[in-house]
């Protein structure tokens, strides 16, 4: 089963020139149609999470890190994240084909529970051994800006949740500009993920942000089109 997945890659794009690419998430996909989250449950309960992450990396790698410039966003469990033998062996597998660490951003999702400081001592780890950082799902537990406002985060992803619908909703609208200008305040890039309507695109637009954006109505997961084939 986990020999068979493949990654598709869906782009970021910069909110002030949608030519820009910010960079590129991988995204696993499985041929017979298992879900992402039935993929890592099923890894969870082999205990192979940790070996099969570095696969997913090695993979991403080599198919998107060698053929574009751009930086790969990749998506990591607690385990990974929190197991700190995890970046060191990140580094050698990067290391092997010629790729720098800052290469990738690490993201991990707020939909996990972490201690504030275990997550803030284990992000300074990863951030040491090179890797930039990201929060992935901002404002599906209620927006923990503890983790943004107290540690070193370079990227702070939006959950689609908060985004979908926004051009019609000025409750949202507040919400949305709250955020946005406090992470930019803070030194850390915001991601809007899930943009799906075309007037949603434009009220963000019209803000001016030096932001990043993502979502179906800009690009949908695919291939790289340096990249026709599967290892």
């Amino acid at each position: 089963m986990f020999g068979n997945f493949y990654l598709l890659y869906q782009p970021i794009f910069c909110l002030r020139d949608l030519s820009r690419v910010v960079g590129y998430e991988a995204l696993i996909r499985h041929p017979v149609g298992w879900s992402p989250g039935d993929l890592f449950r099923e890894a969870r309960l082999r205990g192979a999470i940790p070996f099969w992450e570095l696969r997913i990396l090695e993979r991403a790698a080599g198919e998107a890190l060698s053929h574009v410039p751009e930086m790969l966003f990749f998506n990591i469990s607690p385990e990974a994240f929190l197991d700190l033998t995890f970046p060191v062996k990140a580094v050698h597998l990067l290391e092997k084909k010629g790729i720098a660490p800052a290469r990738v951003c690490v993201e991990v999702s707020e939909q996990n529970l972490y201690k504030p400081e275990d997550f803030e001592k284990t992000l300074d780890f990863w951030i040491a051994c090179g890797f930039f950082t990201a929060l992935d799902d901002l404002g599906t537990k209620g927006a923990n800006l503890d983790l943004v406002l107290k540690t070193k985060l370079d990227y702070v992803k939006v959950n689609r949740a908060l985004i979908s619908g926004i051009a019609r909703n000025k409750h949202m609208q507040g919400l949305i500009v709250g955020i946005v200008e406090m992470l930019l305040g803070n030194g850390v890039f915001p991601i809007l993920e899930g943009l799906e309507k075309e007037d949603d695109l434009k009220w963000l637009q019209e803000k001016g942000w030096d932001i990043g954006v993502q979502g179906f109505i800009l690009a949908c997961p695919a291939v790289l089109p340096e990249y026709s084939g599967i290892e």
